[in-house]
C-alpha cells in the first residue's frame, strides 16, 4: 500500500486539478440547467464512477494498449462527443411536463442520468490517459503488488472530484432556483445548447490535439 505522504500528495494534486474550470463541471452546470439539482448530483455521481472504470483500466494495463492504437483512441474520442450533443439534442426536444420548484425537477429518473455521465466519462479517452501519465510516478515499485498501488491512488482522484462537483450542482440550483416555472423551457434550451456547444468543443479541441 502508498505510504500516507504519498496518499497526501496525491489528494492534494488531484483537488486542485479538479479545482480547474473543466469539461466535467460544465456538464453538472448544464444538467442542474435543464433538470434541477437531483439531475446535477446523480450526473456529478455518475462521472466519479466512470472514472473509477478508468482507474481500472490504467492499473491493468489496458490503457496502455488504447494509447499503442490511435484508431481505438479517436473512435472512443468521437463517440463521447456525439454523445454529449445528443444529449443536448434530446433535452431540447423533451417537453416541460413538471413545473421548476427551487430548481428540483424530477422529469427524468436519477438512474438514467447517473448512466449518461458513467457513459459520457467512460468514453473519454483522454481521462484514460490522464489516469496513464499520472499515476506510475507515485508507484513504488519496491512495494507489492504495484498494480493495487495505483488503484488506490487513482480512487483519489475520483473522490477529490466528486465534492467539486456536488458544490457546483448546488450552487447551480441554488441560483436557479430563484427563477419562476415560466423560465424552466429557456433553462432547458440553454442547457441543451451548451451541451451541443461542449461536444462540439470537445470533438474540435481533439481533433486539434
Amino acid at each position: 500500500m502508498p505510504g500516507l505522504d504519498t496518499l497526501l500528495i496525491v489528494a492534494l494534486a488531484a483537488a486542485v486539478m479538479n479545482a480547474l474550470p473543466g469539461p466535467s463541471q460544465f456538464y453538472v452546470v448544464t444538467r442542474t440547467v435543464a433538470l434541477g439539482r437531483r439531475a446535477g448530483l446523480a450526473s456529478a455521481l455518475g462521472l466519479a464512477c466512470g472514472a473509477v472504470v478508468h482507474v481500472v483500466l490504467a492499473a491493468t494495463g489496458l490503457v496502455a494498449l488504447m494509447a499503442a492504437v490511435p484508431l481505438l483512441f479517436e473512435l472512443l474520442r468521437v463517440a463521447g462527443a456525439a454523445y454529449i450533443v445528443w444529449l443536448g439534442i434530446t433535452t431540447w426536444l423533451s417537453r416541460d411536463d413538471v413545473p421548476a420548484t427551487g430548481g428540483a425537477i424530477a422529469t427524468v429518473r436519477p438512474w438514467r442520468l447517473w448512466r449518461q455521465g458513467f457513459l459520457i466519462e467512460t468514453a473519454n479517452p483522454k481521462t484514460a490517459l490522464f489516469f496513464l501519465a499520472f499515476l506510475p510516478p507515485f508507484v513504488d515499485p519496491a512495494l507489492p503488488m504495484p498494480w493495487l498501488q495505483m488503484v488506490v491512488l487513482g480512487l483519489l482522484v475520483p473522490l477529490t472530484a466528486l465534492p467539486v462537483d456536488l458544490i457546483i450542482a448546488f450552487a447551480a440550483a441554488a441560483a436557479l432556483g430563484r427563477l419562476g416555472a415560466r423560465a424552466q423551457r429557456w433553462r432547458r434550451r440553454l442547457a441543451a445548447g451548451l451541451l451541443v456547444a461542449l461536444g462540439g468543443w470537445l470533438l474540435v479541441e481533439d481533433g486539434r490535439g
